[in-house]
């Protein structure tokens, strides 16, 4: 009997896996970060190319479903990548950029073969139905990273710009037939020319799907003025000779030359019609069709039936030459304006009527204003010297009406000074009565003032009268009075006195030891 294995015998494995284990993790990170990893740089992308799956059916080159094999349709956008280099190949690639003004205009490369049994299915939609043909979306300015170069074919084409003072007529190149035949314009949509018009502004437009022709609607000027008997070495050109000024018969037979201006303009609403209905500019432009295939020969041809009208001597005098200018312009006005076409004015610059008439009547115009401009002198001499005459009476009136002025003035400045005068006379009389009235008052007042004094100098004498007669009588004698009065006036300064009483001296002070009146009446 063979042995039965251990149930432990299998456990010598486990530390192998382990380390299997340990040794294909880093190498499966080496792997992926030097062979897996793909770095797509700003401003590209990747395209991928499938190793392995489906191979693509005949007619085929991009993979659009996922499985087959071959160049893929979904692109990598910039950034890190994680592919397996035995599936996977890349190609790294610009993306693609449309510079401003510029349109980008994708052809796809796959898909069904279009169906070229109508012009409407010319072109594709970028998404839906994959058909191989032009794309009808555009790719406007900037960076587009989703296009697959190897799936579609870029493109550059001009933006369509309209200037200032023109519109842009529209032609639909693709799209359903129109309904209404035989119009010149379609509906919007059907394939021909638009009613509407394109603003001024840029448009970023399908070149293959429209077309758009600008059209001036700014006011033109239209000169015929050249010479129309030029000689053959002068070897005008065709447009020169279509400027040439107008030539028509008068009513009697005589030739007659205009020279004019026309200014016009293209009726903005009805662009597209004008455009049709003259042409697309194929071998000149359209304002120089519409000169030459409308404008100029209806002038040419109103002008002759309006001129051959009036006599050639209308031309040279009278009111006929305005008269002619006026239904030039209606005439033409409302021959343009069913093509679309506005008529602004109508000048007349020159007339030229045969010679042969033209001198005698401008004599006679010329002899006529000469009379005329006598009339005028004569008038005016006549005005002249009435206004002399006027002027001479004007300067007469004013030199009286200054001479009266001039003595009214004088006679109302002597009243003045006689008036100024009696009043300051008056106001001297006022104050010299015043001045007396106050000499007057003031001698009174002198007067008392002088009284009263010599009152009181008299009364202030008659007091000291009497106290010196007092003073006397208390004395013996008036000499003893004196030798007091004496004695009084030297005593303060006096201390001791040494006289003989019998001596002068002592016979001042004798006095004074004499007894009184009074003690002698005791």
């Amino acid at each position: 009997m063979s042995e039965v294995p251990k149930a432990g015998g299998g456990g010598s494995w486990a530390p192998l896996v382990v380390v299997l284990l340990l040794l294909a993790l880093p190498g499966y990170g080496i792997f992926q970060w030097f062979f897996c990893r793909l770095e797509v740089p700003p401003g590209h992308l990747a395209v991928l190319i499938a190793k392995t799956g489906e191979d693509l059916s005949d007619g085929e080159i991009m993979a659009t479903r996922e499985g087959q094999k071959g160049i893929q349709l979904e692109t990598l956008r910039p950034g890190r990548h994680w592919l397996n280099p035995l599936l996977w190949e890349t190609a790294v690639v610009p993306i693609v950029e449309v510079p401003p003004g510029k349109v980008g205009v994708l052809t796809r490369l796959f898909g069904e073969d279009p169906d070229t049994a109508t012009t409407e299915g010319l072109l594709v939609p970028l998404s839906g139905a994959q058909r191989k043909g032009i794309v009808a979306e555009i790719l406007a300015p900037g960076s587009h990273d989703r296009i697959n170069p190897w799936a579609y074919k870029v493109e550059l084409h001009d933006a369509v710009t309209i200037q200032a003072g023109f519109v842009g007529v529209v032609c639909n190149l693709v799209g359903p037939e129109p309904v209404a035949k035989n119009s010149y314009l379609v509906a919007p949509g059907e394939r021909g020319v638009q009613r509407d018009v394109l603003k001024p502004g840029t448009y970023y437009l399908n070149p293959y799907a429209v077309q758009v022709y600008p059209v001036d609607v700014r006011s033109q000027r239209l000169e015929l003025s050249a010479d129309p008997h030029g000689k053959p070495e002068d070897s005008q050109t065709a447009d020169d000779e279509r400027r040439n000024a107008l030539v028509f018969p008068s009513s009697d037979g005589f030739e007659i030359e205009v020279k004019l201006t026309v200014e016009w303009s293209i009726d903005e609403a009805r662009a597209p019609e004008v455009l049709v209905r003259i042409g697309v500019g194929q071998g000149e432009s359209p304002m120089a069709e519409i000169l030459h295939k409308t404008l100029i020969p209806a002038l040419r041809g109103n002008a002759r039936i309006g001129g051959s009208k009036y006599p050639a001597a209308n031309y040279i005098a009278g009111e006929s030459r305005t008269v002619f200018q006026s239904s030039i312009f209606q005439s033409l006005k409302t021959a343009c304006e069913d093509q679309g076409i506005v008529i602004r004015s109508v000048l007349v610059n020159d007339i030229v009527p045969p010679q042969q008439i033209a001198r005698p009547i401008r004599d006679r115009e010329v002899a006529r204003e000469e009379l005329a401009r006598n009339n005028v002198q004569l008038q005016q001499a006549r005005a002249e010297q009435s206004l002399a005459r006027e002027t001479e009476l004007v300067q007469q009136e004013q030199v009286k009406v200054e001479s009266e002025t001039e003595k009214e003035k004088r006679r109302i400045a002597a009243a003045g000074a006689q008036r100024v005068a009696v009043i300051e006379q008056e106001q001297l009389l006022v104050v010299a009565q015043a001045d007396l009235t106050a000499a007057e008052l003031q001698a009174g007042a002198i007067l008392a003032r002088g009284k009263a004094e010599a009152d009181v100098i008299a009364a202030q004498n008659v007091a000291e009268a009497e106290a010196l007669r007092a003073s006397v009588e208390a004395f013996s004698t008036p000499s003893g009075f004196a030798a007091y009065t004496f004695a009084r006036k030297v005593a303060p300064r006096v201390r001791t006195v040494f006289a003989d009483p019998d001596g002068p001296f002592g016979a001042i002070f004798k006095e004074l030891l004499q007894p009184t009146k009074k003690e002698e009446r005791r």
